[in-house]
């Protein structure tokens, strides 16, 4: 049965107010198609009926292929489902931006009489896109599609002193106070009704983040940039200056201000480097105007779709989300290098929870890890964390994320109440992959084991993955009759070789007078149930010892005597700690290697407290 057209869909989407889509899921008739160019590319601008009236839609270019004089595919008379849409005003017309559709079949004719919504609601204002709104039937060659045609010229308003409202060049006059520009005001356009296909558009848009200026290069070219994240009431999107507008505009937008910004270009997003939820992106070019803006209460300083940690399983890998939760355990700043560039980079992990009794680790990089303090359990805002299937579920903060200690918003408060009243003393799960006894990784990640047991669940005899274990011990002895360090590349980190004069580094084809040393130890770990031997690298050894190992080695070549009371102060001490187990197989036998990779002294009064809420917990 073929299914009918909404009836009435179009008069409601074309008095409706706002973007949102008034009708779910309306089915229309494609009366016409025309292929249009755009500065992002191709696309078609269809004309859809009800069969009572009709208006003018633009298929997303991500469905152009579906267009085709072929059975099966959208042409003339297709009966289509759009089951995604969006409204804009697009040159004083309201268009249908079509983000997803469904073809239902063909019909024969044009179903109905349909009339033009516009035509009939503005009088003549249909006829001025040449034909294509007025009148549905006109042949090819009179259609002038609206993305190309001159858009109505809007007067430029100037002030007293002749001198444009937006700022120009290099000129920052304009950025102090005065009154509200109200001819900005009244041609204000919400971030959200954005589209490639406007000429003549503002927005009033807070900077919520700026990054810093980056350079590039490469045998094509070189250069640098910057970005924005710019927010109204409807939505956000993000912002990008390259070469020379990085000089003109990075002194002049400043986080947390609101401006008037027009005449950007508007392209498709590259959602790789972008964690908003908007399929467009600004690219600010030497024509675009920026004003500040001194009326900014109408725009909010933040917004937050808060996810819940314990739905964190609903939602894809790479898949971006914000969170708010409390900060319960925070790592030491740890190093490692990038496999992909062979960069150093700098990371902290932290054991967020929430009301759901549910908790999550969450990785932060370089200067946000070595920036942040997690004392005091604060309550942390994310924005811009992608969800990561490690260990069944973890977060990363992006390049692009940024997060907010205390913020002043009602869902901190909220939390806040609860972790005092409930959350300190509660007990929490964690997501987990499964072990090879069947058990989630919680046992083996969040809750403390022994030595022992890490052995009775086969930690690490997985030949192909690596099990992680949260356990208490004792360093019993760090061996230093063997190299305890070698010789790093200060970029890379990788081992370099000592010449005649200097030293090299193969990997980065660099010579160095000295190397930067970086630790290599090998520990005993002993508890009250086993004992393993560690492997224990740069970050962990230098908390174990609390030299460097530049200035180890400086000991060990001029005073042997400290070098040696250096490792035997720092035996006999309990540490929290944190190992990675893997199998390997040496001289054809298999054994497990452990690898320290975070260490940190035991806080006796925090742990006293919480045997004390175990206690408490059991029904004796």
């Amino acid at each position: 049965m073929e299914t009918p057209l909404t009836r009435g869909a179009v008069k409601t989407i074309y008095e409706a107010t706002g973007q949102d889509a008034p009708v779910d899921s309306p089915v229309f008739q494609v009366i016409n198609i025309r292929e249009i160019s755009s500065a992002t590319g191709k696309r078609n601008r269809l004309i859809i009926s009800d069969s009572e009236y009709y208006m003018q839609a633009i298929l997303s270019s991500a469905h152009s292929d579906m267009v085709a004089e072929a059975d099966g595919m959208m042409q003339r008379h297709t009966v289509i489902r759009v089951t995604d849409y969006k409204v804009s005003m697009i040159q004083d017309r309201r268009i249908v931006m079509v983000q997803d559709v469904q073809i239902l079949y063909q019909a024969r004719d044009r179903i109905g009489e349909a009339r033009s919504i516009e035509k009939e609601k503005n009088g003549t204002l249909g006829q001025k896109a040449g034909g294509m709104v007025g009148s549905p039937s006109v042949s090819s060659s009179s259609v002038a599609p609206a993305a190309a045609a001159p858009a109505a010229q809007q007067p430029s308003f100037s002030s007293s002193n002749n001198q444009p409202l937006f700022m120009k060049g290099n000129s920052s006059s304009n950025m102090s106070g005065g009154p509200v520009n109200m001819h900005s005001e009244a041609s204000v356009l919400p971030i959200n009704g954005l589209n490639p296909y406007q000429n003549k558009w503002t927005i009033k848009a807070r900077v919520t983040q700026k990054s810093d200026i980056k350079h590039w290069s490469n045998q094509r070219s070189e250069g640098k940039l910057f970005s924005v994240n710019l927010l109204d009431k409807s939505g956000e999107i993000k912002a990008t200056a390259f070469k020379d507008q990085v000089d003109r505009l990075y002194p002049l937008l400043e986080e947390g201000k609101v401006y008037y910004i027009s005449r950007a270009r508007v392209t498709m997003a590259k959602k790789q480097f972008s964690t908003l939820d908007n399929e467009y992106e600004l690219t600010f070019e030497t024509n675009t105007e920026v004003e500040q803006c001194n009326n900014e209460d109408a725009v909010p300083n933040m917004k937050y779709n808060f996810v819940k940690i314990a739905d964190m399983d609903k939602h894809e890998k790479n898949q971006v989300v914000d969170i708010i939760g409390v900060v319960r355990d925070v790592s030491t700043v740890q190093e490692l290098v990038a496999k992909s560039s062979g960069r150093p980079m700098k990371k902290r992990e932290m054991t967020v929870v929430d009301q759901t009794e549910k908790e999550i680790r969450m990785t932060i990089w370089e200067a946000q890890a070595e920036t942040f303090d997690g004392t005091g359990e604060p309550v942390v805002a994310f924005k811009g964390v992608r969800v990561n299937d490690y260990n069944g579920r973890s977060l990363s903060l992006s390049a692009a994320g940024r997060l907010t200690m205390n913020p002043e918003i009602p869902e901190a408060k909220e939390l806040k109440k609860w972790y005092d009243t409930h959350g300190r003393d509660a007990t929490y799960s964690s997501f987990g992959g499964q072990g090879r006894d069947g058990q989630g990784m919680t046992q083996t990640t969040q809750q403390r084991i022994t030595l022992q047991e890490s052995k009775d669940k086969h930690l690490g005899e997985n030949s192909e993955r690596h099990d992680y274990f949260t356990t208490r011990a004792t360093v019993a002895l760090i061996k230093h009759d063997v190299s305890v360090a070698y010789p790093g590349c200060p970029e890379c980190r990788k081992k370099m070789v000592q010449e005649s004069v200097g030293w090299r580094c193969e990997k980065c084809d660099k010579s160095y007078d000295q190397p930067e040393y970086r630790y290599m130890l090998q520990c005993r770990l002993e508890d009250a149930t086993s004992h393993v031997y560690a492997n224990a690298f740069d970050e962990v050894s230098l908390t174990l010892l609390g030299v460097t190992a530049n200035e180890a080695i400086a000991l060990r070549e001029n005073d042997e005597a400290a070098f040696n009371h250096l490792f035997s102060n720092a035996a006999h001490r309990m540490y929290n700690m944190k190992i990675r187990a893997k199998q390997e197989v040496y001289n054809d036998q298999a054994r497990v290697r452990y690898n320290l990779f975070e260490v940190s002294p035991v806080d006796f009064v925090k742990d006293g407290r919480d045997l004390v809420a175990a206690i408490e917990k059991l029904n004796i």
